[in-house]
């Protein structure tokens, strides 16, 4: 399958690497990171200029392209920067599943201040898996509301959201997906997890005491299905950062090789390099090729779509991995400096690995798909 740009998507595509080039510095990345902050400043820059919302419909603040073009300026964001790069794709991560099935007066409400910069928003859907007695959050339906009582674990900008879609069970093997304010009376984000990478990201346990939730925040469709929907294009999203991050890790690495000199030569002239060169670009060619293909399936519905993301996932996440181990191996002892950022590279896209879902989990879905 051939994954030929159109002049659009070039445009976007050099548009995201221009503007990431002049606004991620990297010492205030440092900054950024060492301070756990999320980077609002940049993150409302890039909705102005129209990199966040570009898969939204123009009613609704966007320009009416794909997740494939979202794709893009992703790859180039975390090409730059890892942590940037994450936390500004992350930072609508509901919005998929409100377009998909969303009703209009949700998108509007919903959709349009985050293209403007003015909201973020997010999914609360993991249970709780730790400790005795984990409080799963759940739903008591009546004829006029929802009422969700308990917790949700690993929420993604939890404590800054203005809106989360919350998953809650309604009775055995039947959930919802519902709208709640993140001011909303009951609603509390609990300390903020303290995680491998992906620093300048707040990743929070949430807990919903009897918090009433109206009829008309319901998202449309079964529950599972808009689960499904989600988790689909996630993958997609984390596969777009792993395969940006590793580009950045190579480009870093070539341009540290060529400078530094060993044994009265420059290091990237010694063919073990180059042989480890050679591979690191291999794989991310066709980790991006894996990736661009899932991002096609998606917009296309595809009816292989959980198995092709997964796969994409998987595969991009473990070269991320890799790329950025032997980046580190290459750049030496400086490669452990975080001032160098490689080896928050490494942090961040192995903290991608597992955040959503984790490799192993996907592993078995791609698995379950044979039989």
């Amino acid at each position: 399958m051939e994954f030929e740009l159109t002049d659009t998507q070039k445009d976007i595509q050099k548009a995201a690497r221009e503007f990431a080039e002049k606004e991620f510095d990297p010492d205030l990345a440092l900054e950024l990171d060492g301070e756990g902050k999320f980077p609002r400043a940049l993150f409302e820059k890039a909705c102005r200029l129209g990199f966040v919302g570009i898969d939204y419909p123009e009613e609704y603040g966007g320009q009416s392209l794909g997740l494939f073009e979202s794709v893009l300026v992703t790859e180039e964001f975390c090409k730059k920067d890892s942590g940037i790069g994450a936390s500004i794709s992350l930072a609508d991560m509901a919005s998929g599943i409100i377009l998909r099935y969303g009703s209009e007066a949700q998108k509007k409400s919903l959709l349009i201040p985050v293209a403007q910069g003015k909201a973020i928003n997010t999914v609360a859907m993991l249970d709780p898996f730790d400790g005795a007695n984990p409080a799963p959050a759940k739903a008591e339906e009546s004829p006029s509301e929802y009422v969700i009582s308990g917790k949700k674990t690993f929420v993604v900008n939890g404590s800054i959201a203005q809106a989360l879609v919350v998953f809650c069970e309604v009775r055995p093997g039947a959930a919802v997906a519902l709208i709640v304010e993140g001011n909303q009376a009951g609603v509390r984000a609990l300390e903020k997890r303290k995680m491998m990478g992906l620093w300048m990201m707040s990743v929070n346990d949430m807990v919903f005491d009897r918090v009433k939730v109206a009829k008309d925040r319901l998202l449309g469709g079964v529950g599972n299905d808009v689960m499904t929907s989600f988790l689909a294009e996630q993958r997609i999203k984390a596969s777009a950062q792993a395969v940006g991050i590793s580009q950045g890790a190579l480009n870093q690495t070539v341009k540290h090789t060529k400078e530094r000199e060993q044994f009265g030569r420059k290091i990237i002239q010694f063919q073990g390099l180059q042989f480890m060169f050679a591979e690191m670009y291999t794989q991310i060619e066709a980790a991006r090729s894996l990736v661009y293909r899932a991002a096609s399936s998606y917009q296309e519905k595809s009816s292989d779509l959980e198995r092709i993301t997964c796969a994409a996932k998987v595969f991009a996440a473990d070269v991320a991995v890799r790329t950025t181990l032997d980046a580190i191996q290459m750049h030496g002892g400086v490669g452990l400096m975080r001032e160098y950022s490689i080896e928050r590279m490494f942090r961040d896209v192995k903290t991608i690995q597992n955040l959503i879902e984790t490799n192993l989990s996907e592993r078995a879905w791609i698995g379950k798909s044979f039989v």
